[in-house]
C-alpha cells in the first residue's frame, strides 16, 4: 500500500508538536520539584500566660531564616518576648518556634532594685524562673500568688526572728523619816540608794534589717534595789537675829533675811527653743518652776544643798515658771545645757524665801 505524501507530512507534524507537548510537561514537573525543594512547612505556636491562651499557626515558606520568615508574615515581636529560635537561625522542614509574651516588673530585694522580665503568670512563677529566692518568713508585697502586671512593682522584706537578752538597771526608791536630832529643815542622808538589775529577754523581728517588733518573753530581777532614806530634822527651826529675824549666810557670806524655808525635791531643766516662761520671763540660770499653790510667781528665792550648802549651792533665783510635773514640794532648777541638768538629777535641797 502506498500512502499520500501529504498525509504523511500531516502525522509527522503531529508527532513533532506532541513530543514538544509532553517535553514542556516534563520539564514544567521537573522545574515544579525543584522549586518545591525549597519548600518547608514550619509551626508557629504563640504562648501567652498572662491571657491563658496558646495559638498554633501553620506556615509554608521558601524563606531561608528565622527573620526572613517572620518579616515574610508581618509577625512581631515584643521587646520583652522569648522565642525559642534566634533571628539567623537557619530554618529546616518542620521547624516549630514558640514565642512567648513576656512582661517586665521591677523587684526590690536585699538593697537592690532589680528588672525582672517573665514569662510567668504570677509573682511566684516569675521568682522561679528568675532565681530568686524568699523564706517561709520572708513578707512579698504584693503577695507570691499575685497576678503579674506590666511594670507593677515587687518588694521583698527579708523578716528576721531572733532572742535577745539585755540587763537593765531598776533605779532605787526615795523615802524621808522624821529625825529630832537634827534641826527643823535639816536633812541627813542615812542609806543611799543603789540601784537593783534585771535581765529581760526579747523576742525582736526586723524587716530589712530595721526592728518592727519586740516582745517581752522574760524578766528577771539579778540584784533588788536599796531604798535610799533621807532624814528630816524636826527638832529647834532656825536661828533668828538679834533683831528677830531669820537669816542665812549665802555662799559669798551675805547674811540674807528670810521670811520662810522649805525642804524640796529638786530637778534640772534647759531649753532654748525661745519661748517665754510662765511668768514672761526669758528661760535663763536663775528663773526656776514652782508649784504656785506653794511658792508664788516672783517670789525670791535663794536654793542650796541640805547640808546648808556644802554640797552644792545654786544660790539667788526667782520663782519665774511652772511645770506640769512640779506639784508640791517640788522645784526644777534652770541650767544652761542638758550635761548639766543629767549631772544635777535629783537631789533634796533648801528653798529660803527672802523677804
Amino acid at each position: 500500500m502506498f500512502l499520500n505524501k501529504k498525509g504523511s507530512s500531516a502525522r509527522k507534524i503531529l508527532s513533532a508538536v506532541i513530543a514538544v507537548f509532553m517535553l514542556t510537561g516534563i520539564l514544567t514537573l521537573l522545574t515544579g520539584a525543584v522549586l518545591d525543594i525549597k519548600a518547608k512547612r514550619v509551626t508557629l505556636v504563640s504562648v501567652d500566660a498572662f491571657a491563658d491562651s496558646e495559638i498554633t499557626q501553620k506556615f509554608t515558606t521558601r524563606q531561608d531564616t528565622v527573620s526572613e520568615f517572620l518579616a515574610e508574615n508581618d509577625i512581631e515581636i515584643g521587646e520583652f518576648d522569648k522565642i525559642s529560635m534566634l533571628p539567623d537561625d537557619e530554618l529546616y522542614d518542620g521547624a516549630r518556634i514558640i514565642i512567648r509574651k513576656s512582661r517586665k516588673f521591677t523587684l526590690s530585694i536585699d538593697g537592690n532594685v532589680e528588672i525582672i522580665t517573665t514569662t510567668k503568670k504570677t509573682v511566684r512563677e516569675a521568682f522561679e524562673e528568675a532565681g530568686v529566692t524568699v523564706t517561709l518568713t520572708d513578707r512579698v508585697e504584693p503577695s507570691l500568688d499575685e497576678p503579674i502586671t506590666e511594670d507593677m512593682h515587687v518588694n521583698v522584706f527579708r523578716v528576721l526572728e531572733e532572742r535577745i537578752t539585755v540587763d537593765k538597771e531598776i533605779p532605787f526608791s526615795s523615802k524621808e523619816v522624821s529625825d529630832k536630832s537634827l534641826k527643823k529643815g535639816k536633812t541627813q542622808i542615812k542609806t543611799k540608794g543603789q540601784n537593783g538589775l534585771k535581765r529581760v529577754t526579747y523576742n525582736v523581728t526586723t524587716e530589712n534589717g530595721v526592728e518592727v517588733k519586740r516582745e517581752l518573753v522574760s524578766e528577771v530581777t539579778i540584784k533588788n534595789p536599796v531604798a535610799q532614806v533621807v532624814a528630816v530634822g524636826t527638832g529647834e527651826s532656825a536661828k533668828k537675829s538679834a533683831q528677830g529675824k531669820k537669816t542665812v549666810t549665802a555662799n559669798a557670806g551675805a547674811t540674807l533675811n528670810y521670811s520662810k524655808k522649805l525642804t524640796v525635791t529638786a530637778t534640772a531643766y534647759t531649753d532654748h527653743s525661745g519661748t517665754k516662761t510662765a511668768s514672761g520671763r526669758t528661760p535663763q540660770y536663775g528663773v526656776i518652776a514652782v508649784d504656785p499653790k506653794v511658792i508664788p510667781l516672783g517670789t525670791k528665792l535663794y536654793v542650796e544643798s541640805t547640808d546648808d550648802g556644802k554640797s552644792w549651792t545654786y544660790g539667788y533665783c526667782v520663782a519665774g515658771d511652772t511645770g506640769g510635773a512640779i506639784k508640791g514640794n517640788k522645784i526644777d532648777l534652770f541650767y544652761n545645757s542638758e550635761g548639766e541638768c543629767v549631772r544635777f538629777g535629783r537631789r533634796s535641797a533648801i528653798v529660803y524665801i527672802l523677804d
